[in-house]
């Protein structure tokens, strides 16, 4: 007789799949990989960025300095004018009119930022005071002398009533500040800030300043936009505490370019004499309240005549 047939049982036995354990090890290697991978080509991305910045800045620095040479150690006007095509988000500034005379000049690529100047000869981190930085386009604080650091130009009363004089004894910024003394005997009386003359472009514009006071006396900010056909802009009634406090009046939108001149004041209403201090006032485009900053502050550049004068930085 034929003998039974009995099959290997290993031959036969089903093979075992992957338990969830294998597979949770599996996916977490993959992932980890994945991860240095990632890092990795980012790494080299950011490298490729931070060395263009550095050499379009480098070339540029050098044809900057060319052409000095060749004018009577005076800087181009811009960078055309030097023979530099901008095509590497550089920007350029320069002074002929001091001794020595200065320039800077500054290279973005992405977030990566580099400056050469007359003073800094390597490749610096960062952005030339004044210019965009990081990826961060500048902005510009429209008020002239907006604390008081020299003089009292470009501050005027508002309203009969009070008398206005620089005072170092109170500064929230710098050195010094605006004191106004208000006498209680003229409705609206304060401080005036002006801008320079328009006209201004179709806009939102922002403004703010700083105020200290007689506590329990109420004070209000009002941005005006002469020949602009736009309503003021009047913040809500502020009591002064005795402390810095700060006016953040609401964005005012320009419809056109008739605006020749802005007005920033803060006035009270008190029928009681009252002294208070203004400094800080800033005016920015745009609906965003900004830090107050000005020339005197690192990173940012008066755009003429130092405290008397619009400058211009990356927001703080």
């Amino acid at each position: 007789m034929w003998a039974a047939f009995v099959p290997d049982q290993s031959l036969t036995q089903r093979r075992r799949g992957f338990t969830i354990v294998e597979l949770l090890i599996v996916i977490v290697v993959i992932g980890i990989l994945a991860a240095i991978t990632i890092v990795a080509f980012n790494g080299v991305q950011n490298r490729a960025k931070q060395t263009a910045a550095q050499s379009a800045v480098s070339q540029a620095n050098k044809k900057i300095i060319a052409y000095a040479a060749q004018n009577s150690d005076q800087y181009p006007v811009d960078l055309a004018t030097a023979g530099i095509t901008n095509i590497q988000g550089l920007e350029y500034s320069y002074d002929n009119s001091v001794s020595p005379r200065t320039y800077g000049v500054t290279a973005t690529n992405g977030t990566f930022s580099y400056y050469l100047s007359n003073t800094t000869t390597q490749p610096t981190a960062g952005g030339y005071a004044g210019h965009s930085a990081y990826g961060v386009a500048a902005i510009t604080n429209m008020m002239p002398n907006p604390s008081a650091e020299t003089n009292a130009t470009s501050t005027a009363g508002a309203g009969a009533g009070v008398a206005l004089a620089r005072d170092t004894s109170q500064a929230f910024a710098g050195s010094a500040a605006i004191k106004a003394v208000a006498d209680g005997t003229a409705s609206g009386s304060g401080v005036q800030y002006l801008t320079a003359g328009g006209p201004y472009a179709a806009s939102t514009y922002k403004a703010a300043v700083y105020v200290k006071g007689t506590a329990g006396v109420q004070v209000y900010g009002v941005l005006r936009a002469t020949n602009s056909g736009v309503s003021d802009i009047i913040s809500a009634p502020l009591t002064l505490t005795g402390a810095w406090q700060r006016i953040d009046l609401a964005a005012m939108t320009i419809p056109g370019s008739a605006t020749t001149q802005f007005s920033l004041m803060v006035r009270t209403y008190s029928t009681v004499a009252t002294t208070f201090w203004t400094d800080a006032a800033m005016l920015t485009d745009g609906s965003t309240a900004y830090v107050y900053a000005d020339g005197n502050t690192a990173g940012w550049a008066w755009n003429g005549t130092a405290n008397n004068s619009t400058s211009k930085g990356v927001p703080q």
